[in-house]
């Protein structure tokens, strides 16, 4: 009967550990800020900047490129994100944060290219 009652303790703690590992997992990513943004690809290269503002895993906020500006939209789930600039031209970024950088793919017009970002300080 103890030997049951330890096997049955092992395992609600194993339950505990591992939904405890999937809540820190599932909680977003801090993106809220001001970001440089260099991008290159098909159609050549370009500095940007974003000023994300952050909900949750809600984000909004403002694009500027060399030659246009708009609004953006998007999500981050744990360090994972996407977003989509409305502008003349619409971009759609996906890409991965790690503290005060990120990186990813960007699409616009059928054509993709490479994107990284630092947190300006």
């Amino acid at each position: 009967m103890r030997n049951k009652i330890m096997l049955v303790g092992m395992f609600v703690a194993l339950c505990l550990v591992a939904h405890a590992a999937a809540v820190v997992a599932a909680t977003p990513a801090d993106v809220a800020g001001t970001w440089t943004v260099n991008v290159g690809g098909d159609a050549g290269s370009a500095e940007q900047t974003i000023v994300l503002k952050q909900d949750g895993g809600k984000i909004t906020g403002t694009f500027k490129g060399p030659r246009q500006s708009g609004t953006l939209e998007g999500s981050v789930d744990g360090n994972n994100i996407k977003f989509h600039v409305n502008t003349r031209v619409p971009f759609d970024y996906t890409g991965t944060v790690d503290g005060d950088s990120m990186k990813g793919t960007l699409t616009a017009r059928g054509k993709t290219g490479d994107w990284t970002a630092k947190r300006a300080k």
